[in-house]
This record gives structure tokens, C-alpha cells and sequence, in this order.
């Protein structure tokens, strides 16, 4: 679906607290996950949603925490329980590219304290000079933690240039609230 199709489109959001990374706000479609920014306050996080579609055709963006309640629950149990965001929550990923999909349906797989590298992603789908199109992919990951890009590290184990939507603490952050320790 491109994104004109997608005009009229309607919009939820909420925001969840987390001591680790602070506030991250989560929006939602009919369809499923959509959108997860950090440490903004609302009114940036829905300019950032509203620039996902045609501006002749805006969303209708509305707070509506019932809505991201399963979203919520998961982030809530990924921090305070340690657990894995659930794989059977749906995603709305229409507005990306079938290969953009492909890359963060792989990643959303890798499990609760693993990681990979962006080379096994590439030899998994068969490109193994994929890694630099998987990392632009994932700088723009529009739903990190439920889509776990930070577990994706380079070959040699280090972080690598790290500056997509979280930024290279933030990854820090979380790959050690999996019990994966960086110096």
C-alpha cells in the first residue's frame, strides 16, 4: 500500500515511563504497531507521526491510551520482568519497502539477550553485501525495542555508528538491562 492509500488514516498514541530510557511515546493503527519515538514531549512525537504521510492528506492523530494498552503492557513486562516483547503483537510496517519489512521482520526475531551482526542479517536473506543497506534500514526502525535493533552489533561485537533514533546510550542501556555488558 503507498502512501497516498493510506490518506485519512487514523492515528493513536499514548506514553509510557520507563527508568531506563524515560518517556517513550508508542503509536498505534487499527493494524497494529506503528511508530515509537524517545524523549520527546507529544507535540514532537506527532509531527514526527504526521511526517509519515503526504501533507495533503494528514492523519488524524488522536491520544488514545486504550489503544496502546498491549503495547504498553509489553514494554511494561520487557522492563520491569525482563521479558521478550511478544512476537504476536501485530505491526503496521505498510508504508515501508518489501525489503525494509523483510530486515526488521528478521530482527524482530532475535531473542531476549542475543544479538547478531549486520552480516548474518545480510547472509540470512542472501545478500551478503547487505550490511550497510540493513544498517540504514534499521537507523530508521520506527519501532525500537519492539523491533529489537539494538541487539544488531558489527562483526567484531562493537556497537558501530550507532545513531539512529536511539542513540548509541540508549543502546548501551538496553543491551545491559539483557544482561549483555558493554565497557
Amino acid at each position: 500500500m503507498d502512501q497516498l492509500e493510506r490518506a485519512g488514516i487514523e492515528l493513536f498514541y499514548s506514553e509510557f515511563q520507563s527508568e531506563i530510557l524515560g518517556s517513550i511515546f508508542i503509536a498505534v493503527t487499527d493494524q497494529g504497531g506503528y511508530g515509537l519515538q524517545f524523549d520527546q514531549d507529544a507535540a514532537a512525537f506527532i509531527t514526527h507521526l504526521a511526517q509519515l504521510l503526504p501533507p495533503e492528506a494528514p492523519p488524524s492523530i488522536l491520544h488514545a491510551p486504550n489503544k496502546t494498552k498491549p503495547f504498553c503492557e509489553a514494554l511494561r513486562s520487557y522492563f520491569d520482568d525482563k521479558t521478550s516483547i511478544p512476537l504476536d503483537l501485530p505491526l503496521d510496517l505498510t508504508y515501508m519497502t518489501d525489503f525494509q519489512q523483510e530486515i526488521l521482520q528478521i530482527v524482530r526475531q532475535i531473542p531476549f539477550g542475543a544479538t547478531t551482526t549486520y552480516g548474518e542479517i545480510a547472509e540470512t536473506i542472501g545478500n551478503p553485501n547487505a550490511s550497510r543497506a540493513i544498517g540504514q534500514v534499521l537507523r530508521r526502525n520506527p519501532l525500537p525495542i519492539i523491533i529489537p535493533c539494538h541487539r544488531v552489533l558489527n562483526a567484531d561485537g562493537t556497537l558501530g555508528g550507532y545513531g539512529g533514533v536511539m542513540g548509541s546510550d540508549r543502546k548501551i542501556a538496553l543491551l545491559k538491562h539483557e544482561g549483555i555488558i558493554f565497557a
